[in-house]
Formats: structure tokens, sequence, C-alpha cells
């Protein structure tokens, strides 16, 4: 009998082993020897290296642009998030109907999720632009500004023109998760609601939204966790210009590590990176446990 339970193990073992070796070598190996780079003073073009201690922390947190980058990469995720919610619930709201075509209306309006960077980054070029450019074709014919401008050349507005397709590209995913928890909110509750006298504004505050709250914190969880990580965008918007009024900590780990080649500090900022991103998921899954023990 142990022999056979012995057998079933070793087997067992033998299964799961590619999968293991492939989270070392994918995950732990990658992570593990980036903290050890980042106490080191290696560079992108050179082989030797020595060991520095905390020098490459103690310059991070002495460095301007570190500082700026992270706020750049805070205001992103904070406006990024509260606009990807606020337009995702608003659209769930309108699609939680069973209308005629409402399914070919939840595809158009998922499809800026599946699309690749580069089309959305030339949409948007072509959208900002300030010669054929949509966007100041209809701000000139309304007379709301009498010169023609680029939204990504300007150090005030630049971030705005990364912000808005930064939340084009997110708000699709929190539509899909709210409006899955709008179908699952109780009829009946509604029902009783209405023959109370209750108006579409009433429902909406006292039942839809506190029914709604765990799945809203946990989207925006989500969404924070991704925009905080956003590199594509920034990097094809604007590579963090102009002035750097757009670089984000991610592109800012880029421009260390490769154009600058100084990958010591490039991993060292990737640590600091990396801790808020625990952070978050330990935020996540807190919330996702707590939603789970709610519903049981």
């Amino acid at each position: 009998m142990k022999s056979a339970r012995s057998q079933q193990s070793k087997t067992g073992l033998l299964f799961i082993a590619p999968l293991v070796l492939c989270i070392i070598g994918v995950l732990i190996y990658p992570l593990c020897n980036s903290i050890v780079l980042s106490f080191t003073n290696k560079m992108f073009t050179y082989v030797k290296y020595d060991f520095i201690g905390w020098d490459n922390y103690i310059k991070l947190f002495q460095d301007d642009l570190f500082w700026l980058a992270l706020f750049h990469s805070f205001k992103f995720t904070v406006f990024g998030v509260l606009g990807a919610l606020a337009l995702g619930l608003l659209l769930a709201l309108l699609l939680n109907k069973n209308t005629k075509y409402i399914a070919f209306f939840r595809g158009l309006l998922f499809l800026p999720w599946t699309l690749p960077s580069i089309v959305v980054v030339l949409t948007f070029r072509w959208l900002y632009n300030d010669f054929y450019g949509y966007i100041n074709y209809i701000l000139l014919k309304s007379h709301i500004i009498d010169v023609p401008f680029n939204i990504l050349s300007s150090s005030k507005t630049a971030w705005i023109g990364v912000l808005i397709p930064l939340i084009w590209c997110y708000y699709p995913f929190v539509m899909v998760f709210l409006l899955a928890a709008l179908q699952s909110i109780d009829k009946s509750l509604y029902q009783v609601a209405e023959l109370d006298g209750a108006t579409k504004w009433d429902m909406f505050w006292h039942i839809t939204l506190p029914s709604l709250k765990p799945s809203i914190i946990v989207v925006a969880i989500l969404e924070a966790i991704w925009m905080f990580c956003s590199f594509d965008l920034v990097f094809l918007l604007t590579n963090g210009g102009p002035a750097n009024e757009t670089l984000t900590l991610s592109l800012y780990i880029y421009k260390m590590a490769f154009p600058a080649k100084n990958m010591a500090y490039g991993t060292a900022l990737s640590v600091i990176m990396f801790i808020f991103l625990i952070i978050f998921t330990v935020f996540y899954f807190r919330l996702v446990g707590r939603k789970q023990n709610s519903e049981t």
C-alpha cells in the first residue's frame, strides 16, 4: 500500500516538475538576479562588475527624476482608474439590458481592450494632430480655440493626452466586470423598491451601488496595477516628454537600463517598483478573499 502511494507521489512530482522548473526559470531566477544586480555597478555594455552595497538605492532616493517619475506614475494611476471606473460603470449600466443588438454594442465597446498599442497610438496621434486632427477641427469650429495645437507638445496638456488613451484602453475590462456584477443582482430588490415608490436614482444609490461596491474595489485595484506598470502607450506617445512631464517609473527604468546603459541602477528602480506592485497585489488578494467570504 505504501509503495503504491510512494509511486503515485513520484509520478505526481514528475508531472509538476516542468511547471516548477518553468516558474524558477521565468519568475524566481530573474527576480533574484535583478535584486543581486541592484547592489552592483553593472553596466549594460560591460561583463565585469563590483558589489557596491546600497549605493544605487541611496542615489535613487536622492534622484529628483525618480521622484518625478513616481509622482507621474501615481497621477496616471489615480486619474486613470477614476476615469476608467466612471466610464466603465456608465457603459455597464447602459448595456445591462436585453434589447435588440445589445450584444453587438457590447462587443463594439469592448474593442479597445483587444487593440494593439501601436494601433491605439497611431489613432490618437491622428486625432491630436494640429494640422489634420479631428479634435483640433472640432475645437476650431466650436470657437473654443483660435489656433490649432498638439496636446502632446505642450508641457501643461501632454499628461492629459496620455491619460485619455490609457482610460480608453482600460475601461472595457471595467465595463465587462461590472456588467457581470450588475446581472448578478437580485431583480426582486428593484421590484420591491419600485412598489415602495423609489425612483431610478434612489434604486441606483441604495441598491445598485452598494451591491457593486466589492466588485468596484476589486476591479479598481486590478486597474491600478496595470496602469502603474503601463509603459508602451507612454513610450510611443511622448517618450516621457515634453520636459519629462509624462515620464513614468516604468519608462524611467527602461531609460536608465538601456539608453543610459546603467543596468544596476535600472534594476534598483525596478525593485522599488516591484515593492509597490507587491503592496497592490496584497490589497487585491485580501479584498478578493473578503468578497468571497461575504458571498458565502
